[in-house]
């Protein structure tokens, strides 16, 4: 039986501007967003824009993002322990070349090759977009960078 990745949780320094940086990038769509109240969490009304939340006085906490099976979870705030070195996923190669052109300025792009492309954003997380159909690779055998021993 295959493994397969149900969700992504990673802590940002501001959950609406993640979710409108990560959504579009990535062809996402809000699946929920969540505020914790007396350590519980409560489920924000999916018709409520981020302008009815803040007036209501709610202050979100948590965002997911779904496509496909997967789920990029957000949690405002920053990492207590632990980093994430790099995230990859796996897009049509029409909709990398479209992802690149459409990053906003504050994201930096760090290699790009035949659909692939591995970007800095804003958030401090690296990002590695390519073909849904890639296997695994090294860094250097996918610029064609070897070694001489």
């Amino acid at each position: 039986m295959p493994l397969v990745c149900k969700y992504i949780a990673l802590h940002v320094h501001d959950l609406r501007r993640a979710v409108e940086l990560y959504g579009p990038t990535f062809g996402m769509q809000v699946a929920l967003r969540e505020t914790e109240r007396d350590g519980e969490w409560w489920t924000v009304p999916h018709d409520a824009s981020w302008d009815d939340v803040a007036a209501g006085g709610v202050d979100v906490q948590m965002a997911a993002l779904r496509r496909d099976e997967l789920v990029l979870v957000l949690f405002r705030g920053a990492p207590t322990s632990g980093t994430v070195y790099e995230i990859s996923l796996g897009l049509p190669r029409d909709e990398i070349e479209r992802l690149e052109a459409d990053l906003p300025d504050d994201v930096q792009v760090i290699e790009r090759g035949d659909a692939f492309l591995r970007f800095d954003d804003p958030f401090g997380f690296r990002w590695v977009v390519q073909p849904e159909d890639a296997t695994f690779r090294s860094s250097g055998e996918i610029a064609g960078r070897w070694l001489e021993v």
